[in-house]
């Protein structure tokens, strides 16, 4: 197979120089330094302004720049967050040395801050959810739902729906955070999980997301979902919206002899 599209190659290209933080016609890419105009980068690559335009245009969808009208293109760079699928285990060890839910140590682990604002709610299961959690449409179930930043910046939403039953026994029906995480409270509860089921997809970002998220035009969000359950009894649906320009999903597979 032939090398792809010119413009491909030219985001590549650019795509590397940015992580790298390298130079090119004397501007360091680093966050918020402004690129060089389009006519400068067709004549420094020798291509036309339109492959230089699709180029950016890929860029910006990924969000790694964004242009500001007659002010320019930009550098637009968030440090991406790494998430295991696997990080959520009832037995986990906190490198931090603390005992917090999943998602604020492994922001702790990256050297960064967490925050989050919390919503409660209890509300009759729609179709979809009622299927997801294996209970009768109508029957109440518990919504938690977590608006999270990073370094105070809007970096995701969980929304995470669990069987009222479930959530009375383990203490998740009342509206408060819990500081070690749900799953390691349902855990000391007895449910116990022993099987995910992860549902990874993306999508356009809506016009609601790209403004809570301040998303450059073009990024897109991921959507991940996870249905766990314990001795084959459904104890939540977790249901995660991430701007695909900060955060990146990872799942280690160890095909090693006695794995």
């Amino acid at each position: 197979m032939g090398p792809g599209p010119r413009y491909q190659e030219l985001a590549d290209e650019l795509r590397e120089a940015i992580q790298a933080e390298a130079t090119v016609l004397g501007v360091q890419l680093v966050d918020g330094a402004k690129l060089p105009t389009e006519p400068e980068l067709a004549d420094h690559y020798q291509s036309g302004r339109g492959t230089i335009r699709a180029a950016l245009a890929g860029l910006a969808a990924e969000g790694l720049i964004e242009t500001r009208g007659r002010a320019g293109t930009y550098i637009r760079r968030l440090p991406l967050l790494e998430y295991n699928v696997d990080a959520e285990h009832p037995r986990r060890r906190d490198r931090t040395g603390t005992v917090t839910d999943t998602w604020s140590s492994v922001v702790r682990e990256s050297g960064r801050e967490p925050s989050q604002d919390f919503k409660f709610r209890i509300e009759p299961a729609t179709v979809v959810i009622a299927d997801r959690l294996n209970v009768a449409v109508n029957d109440l179930v518990v919504v938690r739902e977590m608006f999270r930043y990073v370094n105070d910046i809007p970096w995701s939403v969980q929304t995470t729906f669990y069987p009222y039953e479930i959530a009375k026994a383990c203490g998740l029906d009342t509206p408060t955070d819990i500081a070690e995480g749900t799953v390691r409270r349902m855990a000391a509860r007895g449910y116990v999980e022993d099987r995910i089921v992860h549902e990874i997809s993306s999508r356009p970002a809506r016009a609601d997301e790209r403004e809570r998220f301040d998303l450059a035009p073009g990024v897109s969000v991921l959507l991940f979902r996870r249905l766990a359950t314990a001795k084959d009894v459904v104890t939540r649906l977790t249901v995660e919206i991430l701007p695909a320009d900060r955060n990146i999903i990872t799942h280690l597979t160890d095909n090693s002899e006695g794995a």
